[in-house]
C-alpha cells in the first residue's frame, strides 16, 4: 500500500443550510478547468462517507450492520486539485486521507468508458463508488446486493449535496462499461465499481 496523504479535518458547519443545498442541487455537465483546493476534496470525501463517530467508527452514511462495503476511489485530472498529481487514488476513511493507486491522468479513459460521455473527461475529478461485496454477503446472504445498492445512493446524495454547499456542480452517472471504468483505475474487478460522479467548479454561463 502507499504512503497516505493526510487530508485537513472537515469542518462541521457550513456557510449554507441544507434546505439551502437542496434546493439549489442540480446535474451539471459543463465544467471549468479550475482546480479544486485540497480542503474541499477532505469536506466531500468526509461528508460522502467519512466517520463521524470516532469511538464506534460510525460513519456519515447508513450502513446496513455498519460494515461499509463501499470505496471510494477519486481519478483527479491535471491541476484538478490543487497540490495534488494527476491519478487514481482511494480513500481511506480511517485515517481521513488517501492512498495514489496508480499515476496519471485517466479521465479520457473514464469519459470512454462512461459511453462517451466526454464531460466527465473534462471534470476536474470525479468520484467512483465501488462495492466489495464478501462481507455484506457473508452476512445478509441475497440481500447484501440490495443493501449494497441503499448505501451507494447514501453516499451519492451526500456528495451532491456537499458539492452544493462548496460551491460546485457535480452529475451522476450509472450508464459505464464495468470493465472499460476498472480498467481506467488499475482494478482487478473488485472493488465493483457502481456508481461515477463527475465534479467541479461549474463552466460560466
Amino acid at each position: 500500500m502507499t504512503d497516505i496523504i493526510k487530508l485537513a479535518l472537515p469542518a462541521v458547519r457550513g456557510k449554507m443550510t441544507l434546505e439551502e443545498a437542496i434546493n439549489k442541487r442540480r446535474s451539471v455537465r459543463s465544467f471549468s478547468s479550475r482546480g479544486l483546493t485540497m480542503e474541499m476534496l477532505s469536506q466531500l470525501l468526509w461528508a460522502s462517507n467519512g466517520i463521524t463517530d470516532i469511538v464506534d467508527k460510525l460513519r456519515s452514511t447508513p450502513s446496513a450492520g455498519a460494515i461499509y462495503p463501499l470505496d471510494l476511489y477519486i481519478i483527479v485530472g491535471n491541476k484538478g486539485i490543487e497540490a495534488l498529481e494527476a491519478g487514481v487514488y482511494r480513500y481511506n476513511p480511517e485515517r481521513h486521507g488517501i492512498h495514489l493507486q496508480v499515476n496519471g491522468d485517466f479521465r479520457k479513459q473514464l469519459a470512454e468508458g462512461c459511453f462517451k460521455q466526454n464531460f466527465v473527461a473534462d471534470a476536474p475529478f470525479s468520484l467512483v463508488i465501488c462495492y466489495r461485496p464478501e462481507e455484506l454477503i457473508k452476512r445478509y446472504g441475497t440481500c447484501a446486493d440490495k443493501y449494497a445498492y441503499f448505501e451507494v445512493g447514501h453516499v451519492a446524495q451526500n456528495f451532491s449535496l456537499e458539492c452544493v454547499a462548496l460551491g460546485l456542480g457535480s452529475v451522476v452517472i450509472g450508464a459505464f462499461a464495468e470493465e472499460i471504468i476498472c480498467k481506467s483505475m488499475n482494478l482487478s474487478g473488485h472493488p465493483k465499481p457502481l456508481y461515477i460522479i463527475a465534479a467541479g467548479f461549474p463552466a460560466a454561463k
